[in-house]
This record gives C-alpha cells, sequence and structure tokens, in this order.
C-alpha cells in the first residue's frame, strides 16, 4: 500500500500524522535498529494505539517476530505471568506512557524505550528505506513468512485464566480480505477512528494492522474513555467509520457533537449486547447507523457484522435485522452443536456456536489441551450460546457462563441483567453513568440464586428488585441478593470481569 500510494496518510493521532511511505520506511529502520537475537521470537509491546505503537507493531511484523502487546490494566501480577507464559525477553514500551499507567516489574525482561529509539531513527536512513521500498519487490523487505505467528494476544475473556491465543499472518490476511466487501468499504476514502487498545484483538487487528493492510485510513487515540479528545480527532481526520463497544459508545452520546461526527458513515460495536435504544438514539444524534457485530479473539477476529442494505446487480440484499450480530463474512460458516453431547443441530435450532473460518487460530500458546478442547467439527467452539435464522444472520443468546441453574432450570443472567438495566434508564433517565450487573450465588436450596450489584444507583434495594416483576418467577431477584459495591468488575477491554463479579456476588452474597 506504501508503494501504492505513498504521501497518502497511513495513521493519525492528536500529535500528527505519517503517511504510508514513512511509517513503512521507519518500521524498517527501526526493525534493523532492534537488532533482536534470531532465536528471540516474541517481544513484548507496552504501547497505546497511535503513531509510535503502530510503528513498534508494524517493525516487529516485518521483522517475523511475534507482537505481545501486554495489557497493563490487568495489573503487574497480571503482566507477569503474560510475560512467562510468552517466555518475554525485551519489551518496548514509552517512558511518557509509563509515567501515566506505572512501570511493570517484570524480572528477566529487558525495557526499551520510545525516547531511547527514535533519535537513532535519522533521517538519512529512513530516506533510504523509503528508496528501497520504491524500488524493490515488497516481498524482499519482509521477513515474515505467511503461517508464522504475528502476534500473541492474551485472552482470559472474562471467565478465566490467561490464555495465549497465537495468529499467523495468513489468518489475519484472511480476515482483513472478508470485512472489506462485507462492509462495502472503499480504498483511499474510508478512515477508521479506533479508541481501542492494542492488547485487544479488535484493536489490534481491526483498528491498526486492517487499514494498513487494506488501504484505509486510520485515527487511532490511546483512551476510549477519553470522549471529547475522540470527538476533537474524528472531526480533525473527518472519520468514516467507527470501531467501540456499546459502553463507550454511551459515553460519546453524552460528550461528543453532532458536528464533530458528521463525517461519520456508520460504527460498528462489538464484546457486548448492543440495545436498540442505543442504536436509535445514535442514528438520532449522528445521523449515522450503529451496527452490531461478533468476533472472537481466536477468530482473528471477526466473525459476522450487521451493515447497510445493498443492491448488487438488481437484486436487493439485506444488510441488518434487529436483534442479531449480522452475517457471517464471506468464507465463515456458523453452525450450532449441544452444549452437552456436543453433536450438530439442524439448522435453525439453539445451541452452543461453532465457527468455521480460515482466520482460526493456530492454537493457544503451550497449551494444546485447552486448544484441542476449543477446537470441534473443524471450528472453533466460542462458548456462546445462539442460533442461525432462516435468512442466515446469527443471534446470540448468552454466554454459556452466563447461565444460572436454578431449581433445576437455566435462568440466562444476561437476559436479566439487560432487563433491570433497561427499566433503570426509564426509571431514572440517560444520564445517569452508575452501572448495573447481574451474576449468582450458590443457594442451598435452589442450587444458585440471582445476585445483581450495582455501583451507586440512586434506588434501594427493594426498588431495584421491584425492577424485575416482568421477569419470570426464577429470574426475579429478591431485594436481600442486591448489594451495593464499590466498583463493578470490568477488563480492560469494557467488557464485564465475569470471573471477579461472580467472586464479588459470592462474596456479598455471603
Amino acid at each position: 500500500m506504501a508503494k501504492q500510494h505513498p504521501r497518502a496518510t497511513a495513521i493519525t493521532d492528536l500529535g500528527g500524522s505519517m503517511s504510508r511511505i514513512k511509517l513503512a520506511a521507519a518500521a524498517l529502520v527501526l526493525r534493523d535498529i532492534l537488532a533482536l537475537p534470531a532465536d528471540e521470537q516474541h517481544v513484548g509491546v507496552l504501547l497505546p494505539p497511535g503513531r509510535g505503537g503502530t510503528l513498534v507493531n508494524l517493525a516487529l511484523a516485518l521483522d517475523g517476530r511475534t507482537a505481545v502487546n501486554l495489557n497493563h490494566t490487568v495489573g503487574n501480577a497480571g503482566m507477569v505471568t503474560m510475560a512467562e507464559m510468552a517466555g518475554l525477553r525485551t519489551l518496548i514500551t514509552a517512558s511518557k506512557y509509563t509515567d501515566r499507567i506505572g512501570l511493570p516489574e517484570l524480572p528477566g525482561v529487558t525495557m526499551l524505550t520510545a525516547e531511547d529509539l527514535l533519535p537513532k531513527l535519522g533521517k538519512l536512513r529512513v530516506l533510504r528505506a523509503m528508496a528501497a521500498i520504491m524500488l524493490r519487490a515488497p516481498a524482499s523487505l519482509c521477513r515474515a513468512k505467511p503461517d508464522q505467528v504475528a502476534t500473541v494476544i492474551f485472552s482470559s475473556g472474562s471467565t478465566g485464566t490467561p490464555k495465549g491465543v497465537q495468529l499467523t499472518h495468513r489468518q489475519l490476511l484472511a480476515n482483513f480480505s472478508a470485512i472489506l466487501p462485507h462492509l462495502g468499504l472503499e480504498q483511499e476514502r474510508d478512515i477508521l477512528l479506533s479508541p481501542l487498545p492494542l492488547f485487544h484483538s479488535f484493536g489490534y487487528a481491526v483498528g491498526t494492522f486492517f487499514p494498513l493492510c487494506t488501504g484505509l485510513g486510520i485515527a487511532a487515540h490511546p483512551d476510549p474513555t477519553d470522549a471529547l479528545a475522540i470527538g476533537k480527532l474524528a472531526a480533525m481526520t473527518k472519520a468514516s467509520f467507527l470501531v467501540s463497544t456499546a459502553t463507550f459508545v454511551r459515553g460519546y452520546l453524552r460528550r461528543i457533537s453532532p458536528e464533530q461526527f458528521a463525517s461519520l458513515r456508520f460504527a460498528v460495536v462489538g464484546a457486548e449486547k448492543c440495545p436498540q435504544d442505543l442504536r436509535e438514539r445514535f442514528r438520532d444524534r449522528y445521523q449515522a447507523e450503529l451496527y452490531e457485530g461478533y468476533g472472537a479473539t481466536e477468530l482473528a477476529p471477526v466473525v459476522s457484522v450487521n451493515h447497510a442494505h445493498h443492491v448488487r446487480d438488481g437484486v436487493h440484499e439485506q444488510g441488518c435485522k434487529e436483534g442479531s450480530v449480522g452475517r457471517p463474512m464471506p468464507g465463515i460458516d456458523v453452525v450450532t452443536m449441544d452444549p452437552d453431547t456436543r453433536e450438530l443441530l439442524p439448522p435453525g435450532h439453539e445451541g452452543l456456536l461453532v465457527v468455521r473460518s480460515p482466520a482460526r487460530m493456530l492454537g493457544y500458546l503451550n497449551q494444546p489441551e485447552r486448544t484441542d478442547d476449543a477446537f470441534v467439527h473443524d471450528g472453533y467452539d466460542t462458548g456462546d450460546m445462539g442460533y442461525v435464522d432462516d435468512d442466515g444472520f446469527v443471534h446470540i443468546t448468552g454466554r454459556l457462563a452466563r447461565f444460572a441453574k436454578i431449581g433445576g432450570e437455566m435462568v440466562p443472567l444476561e437476559q436479566v441483567q439487560e432487563h433491570l438495566a433497561e427499566a433503570c434508564r426509564q426509571r431514572i433517565g440517560e444520564s445517569n453513568e452508575h452501572v448495573l450487573a447481574v451474576s449468582s450465588a450458590p443457594d442451598p436450596s435452589r442450587g444458585e440464586r440471582v445476585v445483581v450489584l450495582h455501583d451507586g444507583l440512586p434506588l434501594s434495594a427493594e426498588e431495584i428488585a421491584a425492577l424485575g416483576a416482568d421477569l419470570p418467577p426464577l429470574f426475579r431477584p429478591r431485594s436481600r441478593d442486591v448489594h451495593q459495591v464499590d466498583a463493578i468488575p470490568m477488563l480492560g477491554t469494557g467488557k464485564l470481569d465475569l470471573r471477579g463479579l461472580k467472586d464479588l456476588a459470592e462474596q456479598a452474597g455471603a
């Protein structure tokens, strides 16, 4: 892409922009400056999205190294675990960044800072690399092979211990080649606004390498909660589509003006369910559609996305359906299986979603048994319950781990949470910023019981419990199981930390 359109802007953040040719050339020079030992395959990165984080990850990719972007939100102990699992010997970071988030203590890991590396790039060396890009075949400048692991992204999901998801160059590129036509994006026209972190599969793959590899521009910001700066960046770059989560978008609605998002054609959210009211409010405020998509880190990462209706060759194609996460992208097949017998179910039947995709991960790092458990029917067991309807749209009915067994019946905790959250919004208004979450705790008579946690809603426990009056009897929380806590556990990706939530619910319930 740099050779085809060298002067086109590759990436912009609030600190400035880099053209494609300058980014590619600087990455080649940085690769040589790093001069990493031949046997050092995994290299740690602790940088936010933006020019610096993109440059370092691109340099590692061109060197045939595996980038391991660490999630600092899990704390130092969590990063130590990830570093040990990946066998990291080097971590590339920036002092300005670690001054803000804290300098990690990783035994046996050498820290390289951007402040030390960038002065060594040198204008002359970058100019020589630019000339090499224009004069030589691109393949001759890249040391990576298609089936080498490009990145290890640690995903505990929201329910368990860390898993290092290994994604190869081939798998990432397979996903990128499907996203472009599925969403109707255009090279040299569309600019992606991404505030998602590089340790998040959507931030690394969709927010960074997808636009670099397909000719789109990037508008990157390091903090997905910083709505004021994101609005400013969107206006400055004339971003045409946004990737984020429903939780973050709620904050944007309050703080980003319609004028700042005037160039948006649409936005795509994932990682959690997107309520219909949020889509309607987004459309009304910004005159742009908010589409829900679905994916998994293990699938590099996009599976299905709602999109605009299309007319192709005179045929009308329905692009979106309320309540769904869209149709699978080209080349991807979604089926369901019985969660107990693991046998495939007929089309239209609810079960565990299994995804067959050329972008399916290589496997979990050094965890062959967990990999074997995840691979089934030539696909990946997502752990999500759902079904595919007659029109081919995928519907998610809940995470298998998000069910409680009460009185022998499976109670969908996510459905209870959505009902209570919507009732709260209707009762106290959209301006409320407090969070409500639902989990379960052991119960001696019924096996489990519903537990509701919140971080300061202006309602009593009795009033919150009463919001569930329209739910089936087994689904309804009791006032004694409604608890206020200091904070609802969240992951750095913006999703609920289900394991932390479960622990907190059991403590509160006790």
